[in-house]
């Protein structure tokens, strides 16, 4: 489609911009989270963890109000997701909330990384 100069500047004092990304952030995060492959929980083992026992308390639930899935855990309005690699992801890419999907490192490599257990409790603090 090609406009001439006056639609152009018209479209320009109204702060609309010529070219246009068409995907807009969230649906790229979109996307993004549904490429991954996700780690397969096993719930019995997860609750030996201190660290997972301590979000489920940051959460205010308890073992009964979970359901293990497939490939995620039901907690109710949240459907948590855990990946296994962080290698090759920004810091702030490590832990993502959106449409009610928690997708965070695996709790293992939660509870051994500093960084990783702030930017849970950040995104818990902030989203949830």
């Amino acid at each position: 489609m090609s406009i001439d100069q006056r639609q152009f500047e018209q479209l320009s004092e109204m702060g609309i911009k010529l070219w246009q990304r068409r995907e807009t952030p969230e649906s790229a995060n979109t996307a993004k989270l549904n490429k991954e492959t996700y780690q397969v929980t096993n719930l019995t083992t997860l609750v030996k963890n201190q660290c997972f026992n301590d979000i489920l308390r940051a959460f205010d639930l308890t073992i009964a109000e979970i359901t293990q899935q497939a490939d995620h855990l039901d907690l109710g309005l949240i459907n948590w997701y855990f990946i296994d690699s962080i290698d090759d992801k920004e810091d702030e890419d490590q832990i993502t909330y959106l449409n009610n999907k928690l997708v965070t490192p695996t709790i293992n490599l939660i509870s051994q990384s500093h960084k990783l257990k702030k930017l849970l409790w950040q995104t818990i603090s902030q989203q949830l």
